[in-house]
């Protein structure tokens, strides 16, 4: 179970690194790391007190491995962290319309 913990934690840590890129602003005006760490939170609030290790691991590994498309998003242009760049498009402000 602490294991479950600790992998969590660093997961947390992870995508809230991750999200420092995404500054720009959505249709509301408010950045979208912003919009993203609340959701991010809310889903970690969502499961705190999650006691099925099956239940455990899943969540982990669906982290994970979103987490991973993200970051390979930002890395290969397919996931927009600046408006400007060609991969958003200009109707659309969400950095993930590409995923």
């Amino acid at each position: 179970m602490a294991t479950g913990r600790r992998e969590a934690i660093r997961l947390y840590r992870d995508v809230m690194r991750t999200l420092r890129v995404f500054t720009h602003p959505n249709e509301q005006g408010i950045p979208w790391n912003v919009v993203l760490k609340d959701s991010v939170r809310k889903d970690y609030d969502s499961h705190k007190y999650e006691t099925n290790p099956e239940t455990l691991v899943q969540l982990l590994m669906v982290g994970r491995d979103c987490l991973m498309k993200i970051q390979e998003g930002v890395v290969t242009g397919k996931v927009s962290k600046d408006p400007d760049t060609p991969s958003s498009s200009s109707s659309n402000n969400n950095p993930f319309t590409k995923l």
